[in-house]
């Protein structure tokens, strides 16, 4: 089981690392235009009032200033602090990180302003919302996964301590919040390009930089 699961996070690594470079070299050399264009016009036309009231909010929810509280309120807390606090916390460093140094390695310029329904700056390749939603409730996924699977069991990375943490250990309870964590990932990234503050190739760009960089987290945190 553990040879295959092994197998399973190379291949993702793989894949990952691979689709990425893939999509920043054609977006440097301006391959991606016509599928931007594309998907940019299929998003706009679906703008509306109702939709556009829900998703500058939901947009600003992937903002440092929503993460970092959450962050924070995890590691305070002792029950939560090295079960979620301190995986999280890690997730969403590793993606300011990331995207902080490859926004000023590619420089790419934003969609026009007129076209930005919330005021956002700095460079557009990758979408740090949609890395770091992608890396810190893609990081929760798999820890909820962990302990429902394990029932509870301490982390590895924590191999002193004993006793079970909190965790959803009920199946049906699992499902409904996975999905809701997944259609959160999406929407995120679906924002960024509705707002008009990204192109759909940062969002695409970060969702495979994720894969990657979630993989290595997960060896160190349950190595």
């Amino acid at each position: 089981m553990k040879k295959a699961i092994d197998i399973r996070d190379c291949w993702i690594f793989l894949l990952g690392t691979t689709g990425f470079i893939i999509t920043a070299l054609l977006m440097l050399n301006g391959s991606l235009e016509r599928f931007d264009a594309a998907i940019q016009s299929a998003v706009f036309s679906l703008r509306n009032p109702a939709l556009t009231a829900f998703m500058v909010p939901f947009s600003y929810s992937g903002n440092w200033q929503a993460v970092t509280p959450l962050c924070l309120l995890l590691l305070l807390v002792p029950k939560t602090r090295r079960a979620y606090g301190v995986p999280l916390t890690l997730s969403a460093i590793s993606a300011v990180l990331f995207y902080q140094v490859l926004k000023h390695l590619f420089m790419r310029v934003r969609p026009e302003v007129s076209l930005h329904l919330l005021e956002q700056h700095g460079y557009s390749f990758p979408s740090g919302h949609s890395l770091t939603s992608f890396l810190v409730w893609g990081m929760m996924a798999l820890l909820l996964l962990y302990y429902y699977r394990s029932g509870g069991a301490r982390l590895p990375l924590y191999k002193k301590e004993t006793g079970p943490v909190s965790f959803i250990s009920s199946e049906k309870r699992l499902k409904p919040v996975l999905v809701l964590l997944i259609l959160y990932i999406v929407l995120m990234g679906f924002s960024r390009i509705y707002v008009g503050v990204h192109w759909p190739s940062d969002v695409l760009g970060s969702w495979l930089l994720s894969l990657p960089i979630l993989v290595v987290l997960k060896k160190v945190i349950w190595r």
